[in-house]
């Protein structure tokens, strides 16, 4: 499963706080995380999204959950789409936005470094 941990990182409100829609179109792919909900507890939060390739669309969520002082991105089970290059290009978006609100954070453990990498760079 594609993962993420954000170390170093605050809590969800300030992500709350602080999202606006993101939309990204490289040639024929769209990518949009286009809502966050948050829990009431604070510690979990979906992103809904959607991603738009090769002509198909796949709609899914996001999730972050907050532990100790890193949050950890992943594909929400229930929504479980296919981990296609743009599905995880979208969860590399997600993390860079929570490394842009609290910039002292970092990557940890993580399966994405290739799109890390390259959302960096935006």
């Amino acid at each position: 499963m594609p993962h993420v941990v954000i170390e170093e990182a605050g809590d969800l409100q300030a992500l709350y706080q602080n999202f606006t829609p993101i939309l990204q179109r490289t040639g024929a792919e769209i990518l949009k995380i286009q809502e966050f909900y948050m829990s009431r507890n604070g510690k979990d939060a979906l992103l809904e999204s959607v991603v738009i390739e090769q002509g198909a669309s796949s709609s899914f969520f996001v999730q972050l959950k907050v532990h100790d002082k890193a949050i950890t991105v992943r594909l929400l089970p229930a929504t479980d789409p296919e981990k296609t290059p743009a599905v995880k290009k979208v969860m590399a978006l997600v993390a860079r936005f929570i490394r842009i609100v609290y910039p002292g954070s970092r990557y940890g453990k993580t399966n994405l470094q290739e799109y890390l990498a390259t959302t960096d760079s935006v």
